[in-house]
């Protein structure tokens, strides 16, 4: 049945993989280049000196997890298409399938919630989650800041977590065309009204909310964990917010030096003491 409404809409499966994989990919390249354009022009943060020199090594860091991304992608794709033939997760429930859809899309978020809150409380994760903490500056390169050790946990813990919620490939694509433009949304650098944004962070992470996770200290990064949706943050009891972050110091305490910039710096800094 589900299938049948995906070729509906879209054509032969393979068909559709092919445009959700398009559409996401389009979304994610678009949406970084609107916003680092914006925010060159009306930036929250005074205007860096450096911009291009900021992107250039947060766009080295995301070339360097190419290598594992889409292998993992493929793998994740094979994996997810046998495990659903043997547990159906919330496709065996008797509900719409629009319903079971978004029921999948809500715990597929859940799990990102999680999983970015685990990087903040078990050391071990930290070590290489702190490098996209340990940028000095915050822009929608911040959001392909991560180290490749973090992105291999990532992409191998989702694995068995989305072949128990039932996900399939297509479900995946949808939920990265979806989350991935509020994730550089989120970390840019884009001045938007105050009204708008306390709007907007009724149901998705906010520029100004997630600026907070980006504060040298630790009791305000460990705050604000969601990527898709805020309503995690406000139920687990991590949402926090300040009057004002306009001074506000980003990254990390003795972390954030220009010599620790550079990438060969980054990559080795989780291995050090």
């Amino acid at each position: 049945m589900r299938q049948a409404v995906w070729c509906t809409l879209f054509g032969s499966k393979n068909a559709t993989m092919e445009k959700l994989h398009l559409l996401s990919f389009a979304t994610t390249l678009g949406g970084g280049v609107l916003l680092w354009l914006i925010e060159g022009v009306v930036p929250f943060f005074s205007a860096q000196a450096d911009r291009g020199r900021h992107a250039a090594l947060n766009l080295s860091l995301a070339a360097v997890n190419l290598a594992i991304l889409l292998p993992g992608s493929l793998l994740m794709a094979v994996f997810l298409e046998y495990s659903v033939r043997l547990w159906p997760g919330i496709r065996g429930f008797e509900l719409p399938i629009v319903a079971q859809t978004l029921l999948i899309l809500l715990l597929i978020d859940l799990w990102m919630y999680l999983w970015h809150r685990l990087n903040h409380t078990v050391d071990f994760f930290w070590r290489f989650h702190s490098v996209h903490h340990s940028d000095p500056a915050l822009d929608v390169t911040s959001s392909w800041r991560f180290h490749s050790v973090e992105i291999f946990f990532s992409e191998s813990l989702k694995l068995p977590v989305f072949a128990l919620i039932g996900a399939d490939i297509g479900d995946v694509l949808l939920y990265s065309m979806l989350m991935t433009p509020v994730i550089e949304f989120h970390h840019s650098n884009v001045s938007i009204p105050e009204a708008l944004d306390r709007a907007l962070r009724a149901v998705i992470p906010t520029p100004f909310m997630h600026r907070i996770h980006h504060s040298v200290l630790r009791s305000e990064h460990d705050s604000n964990y969601g990527s898709m949706l805020s309503v995690w943050d406000r139920l687990f009891g991590s949402y926090r917010m300040k009057t004002s972050i306009r001074n506000m110091p980003l990254g990390l305490e003795n972390e954030s030096a220009p010599d620790q910039q550079r990438l060969r710096a980054l990559l080795l800094r989780p291995f050090r003491n």
